[in-house]
């Protein structure tokens, strides 16, 4: 059952890379086993608690290292029978399973067991629901994607118009040839590989892993699990290793969507590089599995189009692109008041003032992050509250619930307003 195993690795790795989480721990666990065994998964787990379990969203961009208890439990994965076991056991620690935690400490029930923070104080979780149900009946069957549902998933993204037409014309594309397919007609060339382009934290990730399930409810591809990769997986420093890297990665993403970030990456290598024959593998074993498989490449515009123009097999198979456009400062605060609303954090009208003067401060800057670097505000502005709520040595209700305008700061610099000596700027 290595496969279910790998399978289960790489969501569980793909999900915390997904939320900037640092560590893989349990639930990141739990989330990968649910989607590895697809509809075997049991039905009373709710996939949905899981999720809102997974948050708050992190601050890192690098991929994200295996705690030592996510490893034990990744390494019991033997059978299918296991697996669903893993679901179960990793459900009741965590508190999801109704009437399995009944009697515990709500909190306790949903912090992972390998000690890494669960949800941010606040946030909303159906583990105080599970620990107070004590009647095992009492419990959800998840709704399993509809196409419906997941454009509902993608339309709720802030932003994004083009983005989001782009996709809707892809599914009509689909369809349109599958139903002329029904009718004996000649169909279109429609490929399923797509071409992401945009900067850092513009969407493309969250979209992909979208698409992905999208894909699997059009019946493009059989599973519908999205594997993030990267130059790095993609390409060894020794002559014979590189193709079997790509052979590996790929091996895995079968059924679902290989996400390439930064895929240009893979054509920027200097004298004696591998890079050219980590494309010509991936460009062969795109053919070759052609019936179950999609790519989506995504990365700077510029840098996108001469990697895709470095090699004709690419360029004969991703004829579709989709470009994502930087926020402005309306929906820069917009996602920041998303983020707060689901870590039930208040974030009032003086507060959304406060982090408009800082993202028109930064959104021209070369390294902006876009929703990332909004982010980080918020991750920066609960800290900030935490310490100023806990000065006094007590914390009252009201306390815990609200943002004040002097939480919010540039992460790393200090307050926005904060004294600014006479003299020259310091560079």
């Amino acid at each position: 059952m290595t496969d279910l195993a790998d399978v289960t690795r790489d969501d569980s790795i793909a999900v915390a890379k997904s939320f900037s989480h640092p560590t893989v721990d349990t639930k990141h666990v739990l989330w990968g086993v649910l989607q590895a065994l697809d509809a075997d998964a049991p039905a009373d787990i709710d996939r949905s608690a899981v999720w809102r379990l997974l948050g708050p969203n992190g601050t890192t961009d690098s991929l994200p290292t295996i705690s030592a208890t996510a490893e034990t439990a990744l390494a019991g994965i033997t059978t299918k029978d296991s697996a669903i076991a893993l679901a179960r056991t990793l459900a009741t620690q965590l508190g999801i399973l109704g009437g399995s935690t009944a009697g515990a400490d709500p909190a306790a029930a949903a912090t992972p067991t390998d000690g890494t923070a669960g949800p941010a104080a606040g946030a909303s979780t159906d583990s105080a629901e599970g620990a107070a149900t004590t009647d095992a009946k009492a419990v959800t069957t998840p709704v399993p994607d509809s196409e419906a549902s997941l454009l509902a998933e993608l339309d709720s993204m802030i932003g994004l118009g083009e983005v989001k037409a782009a996709v809707r014309r892809l599914l009509a594309l689909q369809h349109l040839n599958a139903e002329r397919a029904k009718a004996g007609l000649p169909v279109v060339n429609a490929s399923k590989h797509l071409v992401f382009t945009g900067d850092p934290g513009t969407g493309k990730t969250t979209v992909a892993g979208i698409v992905a399930r999208l894909y699997k409810v059009a019946g493009l591809v059989s599973k519908g699990q999205l594997i993030q990769t990267g130059r790095a997986d993609l390409v060894a420093g020794y002559v014979g290793q590189t193709a079997l890297k790509v052979q590996d990665v790929v091996q895995r993403a079968l059924g679902g969507v290989l996400f390439i970030d930064e895929a240009y990456a893979l054509a920027q290598g200097g004298y004696e590089d591998f890079g050219d024959e980590a494309i010509a593998t991936l460009v062969k074993m795109m053919e070759e599995h052609r019936d179950d498989l999609a790519v989506i490449a995504a990365g700077y515009d510029a840098e996108m189009r001469d990697f895709i123009d470095s090699n004709p097999g690419l360029r004969s198979r991703f004829t579709h692109y989709i470009h994502f456009p930087n926020y402005d400062a309306d929906e820069l605060v917009a996602i920041f008041g998303s983020i707060a609303a689901a870590a039930q954090v208040g974030a009032g009208p003086e507060v959304e003032a406060r982090v408009r003067i800082l993202v028109s401060a930064a959104i021209d800057r070369p390294d902006f992050g876009n929703a990332r670097y909004v982010r980080t505000v918020f991750e920066d502005a609960y800290a900030n509250m935490a310490a100023r709520v806990l000065a006094d040595g007590s914390v009252t209700d009201p306390e815990m619930r609200n943002l004040v305008p002097d939480d919010v700061t540039d992460p790393g610099q200090g307050p926005i307003e904060a004294h600014r000596p006479i003299g020259f700027r310091p560079r």
